[in-house]
């Protein structure tokens, strides 16, 4: 019978994403990614230049926490 290994403690309490990823496989992820990540920002530049979005606000981005927090009973 096999023997169960401890959990592994999360830093990021309730977010369901599990624990961060380390500075290594965060720069193998970004290497995996490199091609797909340069074209969603060469979209995302397309779409501003073409006035289809608008960068948000520091008010934007508060909000949204703010809701999501209020969403969570935080």
């Amino acid at each position: 019978m096999n023997k169960q290994s401890k959990p592994v403690a999360d830093d990021d309490v309730g977010d369901g994403l599990g624990p961060a990823p380390s500075e290594e496989e965060m720069e193998a992820w970004i290497v995996r990614n490199r091609d797909a990540i340069n074209e969603s920002i060469i979209e995302a530049d397309r779409e501003f230049a073409e006035g289809k979005a608008e960068p948000w606000t520091m008010e934007d981005v508060m909000a949204e926490v703010q809701e999501i927090l209020r969403k969570e009973g935080r």
